[in-house]
C-alpha cells in the first residue's frame, strides 16, 4: 500500500502530466464553453430615488439628512422598501404576468448557466431572478441602482421600464396607504364625536321640549326676581303699616286693608319660594331644572369642542397625506445597450489561466513537499 502511494506520487508529480490536467485540460474547456455556448448578455440600467413632494418636509429632517451623509431618512427608508420589493416575489410574478419573464431565458438551450425551465419551481426561478436582475443601493448619494440582463438588449430594457412602471405604483400604494390609514382613524374620531355633539343637542331639546322652557337658567333668574321684587314690596309695605298703626287704631280699614295685602304678599312669596325650591313637584322645581340644564349646557359645550377638535385632526390628516406623499423619481433612465456586457471573454479567460496556474503551482509545492517527505 505505502508503495502504491508512492507511485501515485510519483506519477502526479510529473510536471507536463500535473500541468495538463489542472491547467490546459480546464482552461480549453472554458475556452469551448466561452466560444460555442456562452450566450451574450445585454445590460440595462436606471437610477431612481424615493422623495417627499412637500420640501417643506424635507427641510424639516435637514438635521437628521447631515447626519446620515446627507440622505432624507425618509427617502432613505421607502427607497430600501422598494430595493426590497424589487427583489421579492411580488415583482417576479408582475413581470411573468406583463412581459413573460421567464420564457425569454427558457427560449435559448445553448447556454446551461442561463438557462431556465419553463417548469422550474418558483425558489429556482427567483433565484434565478436575483441573479439576472441586481439592485444596489449607495449610501453617499441615495440612489437605487438598478441592473436587469436579458439575451436581448430591446428586453433588458422592457424589464427595467416595467419595474420601474411598477415601483411607481408600489410607492403609490404606500403613500396612499398610510394616508388612507390616518384619513380612517380621523374619520372614526369626527363621526363619534358629531354622533356625541348631536346627541348631547338632542337631549338639551328633549329638556326644554319637557319643561316647556327656551332657557332654565334665564327662567330661575327670573323667578328669583320676582321673589326679590316680593320681598322688597312686603319690606315697604311693612314699613307703611308701622307708620300707620303710630296714627291710627289698630282696628282702622286702612291698616286692616294693609294687612291683608301684607299677608297676600307673603303667600305669594310663599308660593314662589317653593317652586323654586320644592322637589316634589319636578315641573315647579327650577332649582333642580336649572341644575340638569346647566349640566346639558356642560355636556354640549365639551361636545362641541371634541367636534372642532376632530375636525381640525381631520384637516391636519389631510394635509399631512399630501405633504407625505412620495414619488419615484428616475435619475437616471433605461435604454435599450446596443452591445452585449457579458461575458468578458478575454477578461474571464485570463482570470481562468491565473487562478489555474496558481492552484497548479500550489500542487506542485504540496506534491514536492509529499515527496521530500517519503524520500
Amino acid at each position: 500500500m505505502k508503495l502504491s502511494w508512492k507511485r501515485a506520487v510519483k506519477a502526479a508529480s510529473q510536471p507536463q502530466r500535473l500541468f495538463g490536467i489542472i491547467v490546459i485540460i480546464p482552461f480549453l474547456l472554458s475556452v469551448i464553453y466561452f466560444t460555442f455556448f456562452a450566450v451574450d448578455r445585454y445590460v440595462s440600467s436606471a437610477q431612481v430615488v424615493v422623495r417627499q413632494i412637500d420640501s417643506r418636509g424635507s427641510q424639516a429632517t435637514a438635521g437628521l439628512a447631515i447626519l446620515t451623509g446627507g440622505v432624507d431618512p425618509a427617502s432613505r427608508e421607502y427607497t430600501l422598501y422598494l430595493k426590497e420589493y424589487i427583489n421579492s416575489y411580488d415583482m417576479l410574478n408582475y413581470l411573468e404576468e406583463s412581459i413573460q419573464w421567464s420564457e425569454h431565458y427558457a427560449a435559448q438551450y445553448r447556454d446551461p448557466f442561463f438557462y431556465l425551465s419553463d417548469d422550474a419551481l418558483t425558489e429556482e426561478k427567483l433565484k434565478f431572478y436575483n441573479k439576472m436582475v441586481t439592485t444596489h443601493y449607495d449610501d453617499m448619494t441615495g440612489l437605487l441602482h438598478i441592473d436587469a440582463q436579458a439575451l436581448t438588449g430591446e428586453f433588458s430594457e422592457k424589464i427595467v421600464q416595467e419595474i420601474l412602471n411598477r415601483s411607481k405604483f408600489f410607492i403609490n400604494s404606500v403613500s396612499r396607504d398610510m394616508a388612507l390609514e390616518q384619513s380612517a382613524f380621523a374619520n372614526t374620531e369626527l363621526v363619534a364625536s358629531t354622533q356625541r355633539y348631536q346627541q348631547s343637542k338632542d337631549e338639551m331639546q328633549a329638556f326644554q321640549n319637557l319643561h316647556k322652557l327656551l332657557d332654565a337658567d334665564a327662567t330661575a333668574q327670573s323667578m328669583l326676581g320676582i321673589i326679590s321684587s316680593l320681598e322688597s314690596e312686603i319690606a315697604k309695605e311693612n314699613a307703611r303699616l308701622k307708620a300707620l298703626e303710630a296714627t291710627l287704631a289698630k282696628n282702622a280699614p286702612q291698616i286692616k286693608a294693609l294687612n291683608n295685602k301684607i299677608d297676600s304678599l307673603k303667600e305669594q312669596l310663599k308660593i314662589e319660594k317653593s317652586r323654586v325650591t320644592a322637589t316634589s313637584d319636578i315641573d315647579g322645581s327650577f332649582n333642580a331644572i336649572a341644575s340638569e340644564y346647566r349640566q346639558l349646557q356642560v355636556n354640549i359645550i365639551v361636545a362641541e369642542e371634541f367636534y372642532k377638535t376632530s375636525l381640525a385632526i381631520v384637516e391636519n390628516a389631510k394635509l399631512e397625506a399630501i405633504k407625505n406623499v412620495r414619488s419615484l423619481i428616475a435619475v437616471v433612465k433605461p435604454i435599450e445597450p446596443q452591445e452585449a456586457i457579458y461575458p468578458q471573454k478575454i477578461y474571464n479567460l485570463l482570470t481562468i489561466i491565473i487562478i489555474l496556474c496558481l492552484l497548479y503551482g500550489i500542487l506542485r509545492f504540496v506534491i514536492a513537499s509529499i515527496r521530500d517527505h517519503y524520500e
